[in-house]
């Protein structure tokens, strides 16, 4: 067997391996179903979805809701940085977000990693603001995700104080 042929089935042995391990990573997550705070549709408003997965306080949390959701995306995100390497939802972001509205202490880093590749990106003092303006921005299709990708920063006692003024914000819309 030649050199370029030896590549070739090395590169079809990586790309196997590589969706094997995707797919491990997701079965875990595929058998929850209407948990709270953990990709949980909350409400449509005149065809607008909104989900609260603010139990996504990680990369790989975020990227999982990001990768499920099919349609346009306003993405609430931000918290307490903990330097998360924000780069991972780059192809993602690019793909699917709409806008993003920061929410948080932190988000220097979350603003300079997605600027050149989302046009709207707000920042929002706190879940109320943020939520309102999801909706305004929003067309019939989008779906707002409220997935933090870090811990709550001191405006929340954790991430369900989080989830819970997500929520409620929603309710009052």
């Amino acid at each position: 067997m030649d050199t370029q042929t030896e590549h070739k089935n090395l590169a079809a042995m990586t790309a196997k391996l590589l969706q094997k391990r995707k797919q491990a990573f997701k079965k875990p997550f595929q058998s929850f179903t209407n948990v709270a705070h953990r990709l949980e549709s909350v409400y449509t408003k005149n065809g607008i979805v909104f989900i609260n997965d603010s139990k996504a306080e990680n990369i790989n949390a975020t990227y999982f809701a990001l990768e499920t959701i099919q349609k346009p995306v306003v993405w609430i995100a931000g918290g307490e940085d903990a330097g998360a390497d924000y780069w991972e939802l780059m192809a993602l972001v690019r793909q699917k977000v709409k806008a993003i509205i920061m929410i948080g202490q932190d988000n220097e880093r979350l603003f300079h990693i997605f600027s050149p590749v989302i046009a709207q990106i707000f920042e929002a003092e706190n879940m109320e603001e943020a939520v309102k303006l999801a909706y305004k921005i929003s067309q019939p299709g989008t779906q707002v995700l409220m997935s933090p990708a870090s811990k709550p920063d001191e405006r929340f006692i954790d991430y369900m104080e989080r989830g819970e003024q997500f929520r409620e914000a929603v309710k009052n819309l």
